[in-house]
């Protein structure tokens, strides 16, 4: 429980621009847990947002040898190695089809899936990961269960 509440305050941080705060939650969440692949997760998106691609993606990778399913991870490795440009549309549907195995009702996942389709002139398919991550994100609730 504290480990998540400081995850969550870090995520907080994130969206607000106050890395340093950020930071020192990260900071206390290792000290709980080293090998969290949420605490690697929410350190990538830290990197991601300070414009670090390369520091996100090594993040996201070492979540991913903690947790090969941490669906997050899987996502934003996808979303960091496009905005790198350097990975063919085969690795990056690989990580997002991986995702949606793991959990078929993540927007993220087929919003992103849409947009490497439609990159790839795949206008069918692209309409159908968009049309998907539409109606989930209509009927998701306002706050996730947990």
């Amino acid at each position: 429980m504290e480990l998540e509440t400081w995850h969550d305050l870090a995520s907080i941080y994130i969206k607000s621009s106050r890395w340093q705060d950020a930071e020192f939650c990260l900071s206390k969440s290792e000290a709980i847990s080293c090998y969290s692949a949420s605490r690697l997760y929410i350190a990538g998106l830290l990197h991601q947002s300070k414009g670090l691609h390369k520091a996100a993606l090594t993040d996201f990778t070492n979540a991913l040898a903690v947790d090969p399913s941490h669906v997050p991870s899987l996502i934003s490795t996808a979303v960091v190695l496009r905005q790198l440009g350097n990975h063919s549309p085969a690795t990056l549907i690989s990580y997002l089809r991986g995702a949606l195995r793991l959990d078929r009702t993540n927007v993220a996942a087929w919003h992103n899936l849409g947009l490497i389709y439609k990159e790839e002139g795949s206008a069918m398919e692209a309409a159908e990961c968009f049309e998907t991550a539409w109606f989930l994100e209509e009927s998701e609730p306002i706050e996730p269960f947990r």
